[in-house]
């Protein structure tokens, strides 16, 4: 009997160790935040103004919106005739999943960056956009906006019998 108490308390005073050190990692990576403390000190990183990532800022949706109305109707984003409306007319096909997630097209899982590029290159035949562009951020508010819970499938325009027009 004396052996099970023994053992139990041994147990227990395991437990309470562990879960101290995770307590007190914890309150150390707490420390190590700049965010944590007082967000107002002047000397906090998070109060700072921050940098832009871009040179010509958005600050307007529905300007944004109609920048992506017109990139995506845009044959000239490529040299192949193509535009995004070719394969997604009026956003046909367009499923409201969160990226990453896997394209059978592109044979990959992909963020909707690295797919808008993927088409721009492959069925588009033209250059991919930078990441922070504003195009980039363009269509990437169209594909949001007129995504949908369920979407058909659309044809691949790199499936080796659709390249022969292209």
């Amino acid at each position: 009997m004396l052996t099970i108490r023994r053992t139990v308390l041994k147990i227990s005073l395991a437990v309470v160790a562990i879960a101290a050190s995770g307590l007190i990692a914890g309150a150390e990576a707490k420390d190590r935040n700049p965010c944590a403390k007082n967000p107002c000190m002047a000397k906090n990183p998070c109060a700072m103004s921050p940098m832009p990532i871009r040179k010509n800022m958005i600050t307007d949706s529905a300007r944004l919106m109609e920048m992506a109305d017109k990139l995506w109707s845009d044959t000239m984003l490529g040299t192949s005739g193509n535009a995004c409306a070719t394969c997604h007319p009026n956003g046909a096909g367009l499923k409201k999943e969160p990226f990453p997630k896997h394209i059978k097209m592109a044979g990959d899982i992909v963020t909707m960056d690295q797919m808008i590029n993927f088409c721009m290159v492959n069925p588009m035949k033209g250059k991919p956009l930078a990441w922070n562009s504003q195009e980039m951020t363009a269509l990437g508010a169209y594909i949001t906006a007129n995504s949908k819970e369920s979407a058909m499938p659309m044809m691949n325009p790199c499936a080796p019998k659709n390249l022969r027009g292209m």
